[in-house]
């Protein structure tokens, strides 16, 4: 049975900024959409513990991006 991330959860990625495997653990942030000024709050995201860099969006937080980013 899978089970949803949630904030604090461990996954292993490669950061992109520190050409590193890493274990990245998810957290809660604000994130920009490109060219746009929008700002999300509170979006899950994959964060590398070298250097800060936010490596991914959880799957489960697009819906949330994409809520934010249609004009009604």
């Amino acid at each position: 049975m899978l089970t949803h991330p949630k904030v604090g959860d461990y996954v292993t990625n490669t950061c992109r900024r520190c050409n590193k495997l890493v274990r990245s653990r998810l957290t809660l942030r604000n994130v920009e959409l490109a060219r746009t000024r929008l700002v999300v709050p509170d979006v899950l995201v994959d964060v590398c513990p070298e250097c800060g860099h936010m490596i991914s969006i959880a799957p489960e937080a697009l819906p949330q991006l994409r809520e934010a980013g249609c004009w009604k």
